[in-house]
């Protein structure tokens, strides 16, 4: 949609800086490329401390989720620094992940 709305063709995956809407999309993409960069770790962090503690793993992942929606709309709608708030919500959902996967691994291992 951004590339529709911002006239940037494929395959430039970000505006030049002398395109008229480079710093808009430019954000877009960056929102968007980043929250791919960490959906696979969320993933294995959710799987594997879904193993010993489901609930857990779906409440975090649903935050990192949730976060990384604000994240997106914040970051596209008005730039870097509106990237804050969804970046910490999501980190709340992502380092619980880290630190239970840990956990979760520990119990696995003494069982």
């Amino acid at each position: 949609m951004a590339r529709k709305k911002f006239d940037v063709q494929y395959p430039t995956l970000y505006a030049e800086s002398s395109h008229k809407n480079a710093k808009a999309f430019n954000c877009v993409q960056r929102a968007h490329q980043q929250t791919l960069e960490w959906m696979a770790p969320v993933m294995v962090l959710t799987a594997t401390t879904g193993m010993v503690f489901p609930i857990t793993a779906a409440q975090a992942c649903a935050v990192w989720t949730v976060g990384k929606i604000v994240y997106i709309n914040g970051y596209g709608g008005g730039g870097p620094s509106k990237r804050h708030l969804g970046g910490a919500i999501a980190h709340l959902g992502d380092v619980t992940l880290i630190v239970m996967s840990f956990v979760a691994g520990h119990k696995l291992l003494n069982a």
